[in-house]
């Protein structure tokens, strides 16, 4: 990833969970990874050490909950004109984030991943990254990835080459960025670094969650597939590795 608050276009910089119940969403984040909450007009800021490292809104009954990553952009209108001329669709049109953080808008690949895009103003993203407890990874989730490939090069331009169990790995100013795999649905999966995955997996248990893989040895850090107790998916990687992804 590259170093937080340094995010050229394209990057993942933030990610957003749209819960169902946030208060319970808050106590178990807070219980696994330590976030503290600060409410802000129509959401909420994660911080951990007085970073915002995530963002909470409340999502509709009847909704899934689920993690959204958010790509930097420079001009929000522009890129969703370019989303839609590439085949995508935009779900939210821009609007403003209070209280004066940029802009924000929604919006679907052709394969129908949901993904975000974020204009920093006093900020663009996420002030700590690839740390534990920290967002560190997003990766894109196709059942036609070379049609990702060449919907996420013509919008933001991305490079690609080789990446590990068979993902490519997509960059960003020549420095890796996130990945785009073949997997059944399309989605975008966020990772969290943790200093212990084994010991985070069972305190995700403890909080009402579950294990749908691992904890299993990758190349990267010790990784598990995990779900929290409102339903939303999402990755615990192990950190510090030999093999962290060089800042940019």
């Amino acid at each position: 990833m590259p170093k937080a608050g340094r995010y050229h276009e394209g990057v993942p910089c933030w990610v957003e969970l749209g819960a169902l119940n946030p208060g319970r969403a808050r106590r178990f984040y807070g219980g696994l990874f330590a976030w503290e909450f600060v409410d802000l007009p129509g959401w909420t800021v994660a911080t951990l050490r007085g970073a915002q490292v995530a963002g909470l809104t409340a999502r509709p009954a009847g909704a899934a909950q689920s993690w959204t990553t958010y790509l930097a952009v420079a001009d929000a209108e522009r890129t969703a004109e370019a989303v839609r001329e590439a085949g995508g669709r935009v779900l939210r049109e821009p609007y403003e984030v209070p209280p004066e953080q940029g802009w924000a808008a929604l919006a679907a690949d052709p394969a129908g991943a949901v993904f975000g895009l974020r204009q920093g103003l006093l900020w663009q993203g996420a002030g700590l990254v690839d740390e534990p407890d920290a967002f560190s990874w997003s990766e894109q989730h196709s059942p036609v990835p070379d049609t990702a490939r060449a919907f996420y090069q013509r919008v933001f331009g991305y490079e690609y080459g080789r990446g590990s169990d068979g993902a490519t790995l997509f960059r960003i100013g020549g420095q890796p960025a996130g990945g785009i795999a073949r997997r059944p649905e399309a989605g975008w999966s966020v990772h969290f670094g943790t200093a212990d995955t084994d010991l985070a997996v069972e305190r995700v248990r403890e909080l009402g969650g579950t294990v749908l893989a691992g904890p299993e040895p990758t190349p990267f850090g010790r990784r598990a597939v995990v779900r929290d107790d409102g339903g939303a998916e999402f990755t615990l990687v192990g950190l510090p590795s030999a093999e962290r992804t060089p800042a940019a």
